[in-house]
């Protein structure tokens, strides 16, 4: 993996960059500002500065967009999940999540290869393990997946959905355990261990790609999780990864402006933007929530 292609895809100078996916119903690339409440949606040849995205104010925070039935999504707020209509307003609050105390809020959320929309929570003020990832279905009902996460991040699954891989932050460790058509998430065991991922992406060929918060690269490894490539960014806080475009063969790399000093930001003033890049290998669309894409 080379650095010799990377590029600028928007530089907006987002707080913190989450939820990056490719919407084949608009062809647009969709991405929110957790810390500003903001959701983006453009073009691939969308101006750099994001001046000519569709954007959407939410209450802050706003920390993963999925699409939904009728042209519109489903997102997380702080505690609650709400669905959205195809222009991004809020249409009805759909569920609502207890956190553990008042110093957390959701984070990365995914809609699964049956439909439910994954969500995870995070700790904000303390460093203790007390964040869920609970099951959201489409009629509205809520059920826990696991608990003693610090930081609930970055999900995927096996092409069978018979596994899911989730990522902790806090510990510096994807996991993964079983996973099936009743929607439990078996036993979780490490899979990749030691770099503080973030985001998570797989490709086509079952390889997995990572964002690395706090350490200014993205990482590649295969299905049997030994790590095959590296690119380093030109910003420290990486955070979502995510194959866009019609061939979804373009990965794309989040960032964020948070936890840096001025200093920091002025030796990184791409902090908060996205990088666009090829990897010589095409990844997956998103799931439909309420829609299963199992055979």
């Amino acid at each position: 993996m080379t650095d010799e292609n990377v590029s600028v895809f928007r530089d907006t100078r987002a707080v913190l960059v989450e939820s990056i996916w490719w919407d084949e119903r608009t062809d647009e690339v969709v991405w929110v500002d957790i810390t500003a409440g903001l959701l983006h949606r453009g073009r691939l040849d969308g101006a750099v500065d994001g001046s000519d995205d569709r954007v959407v104010e939410l209450p802050p925070p706003v920390s993963a967009v999925q699409p939904a039935p009728g042209g519109g999504y489903v997102a997380a707020l702080k505690d609650s999940i709400v669905l959205l209509d195809a222009g991004g307003r809020i249409e009805r609050e759909l569920a609502s999540v207890r956190h553990r105390h008042d110093g957390m809020r959701l984070n990365e959320g995914k809609v699964d290869p049956f439909g439910r929309f994954i969500v995870g929570g995070m700790e904000l003020t303390t460093d203790d393990a007390d964040a869920t990832v609970w099951s959201v279905g489409i009629d509205g009902d809520v059920r826990v997946l696991g608990g003693g996460f610090g930081v609930a991040n970055g999900m995927e699954w096996s092409d069978d959905a018979r596994m899911m891989y989730v990522t902790d932050t806090a510990t510096t460790t994807v996991y993964r355990g079983s996973y099936g058509p009743d929607g439990e998430l078996g036993e979780l065991e490490p899979f990749l261990v030691g770099r503080p991922s973030d985001g998570l992406t797989r490709a086509s060929d079952g390889s997995f790609v990572s964002a690395f918060y706090g350490e200014g690269s993205i990482g590649r490894w295969d299905a049997a999780g030994d790590l095959i490539g590296e690119i380093a960014l030109a910003v420290p806080n990486l955070t979502s990864v995510a194959f866009v475009g019609p061939e979804h063969d373009i990965l794309l790399v989040g960032s964020a402006r948070e936890n840096l000093t001025e200093e920091q930001l002025q030796q990184h003033p791409l902090s908060g933007g996205i990088f666009r890049l090829s990897l010589g290998v095409a990844g997956r669309g998103v799931h439909t929530f309420g829609s299963s894409s199992t055979g």
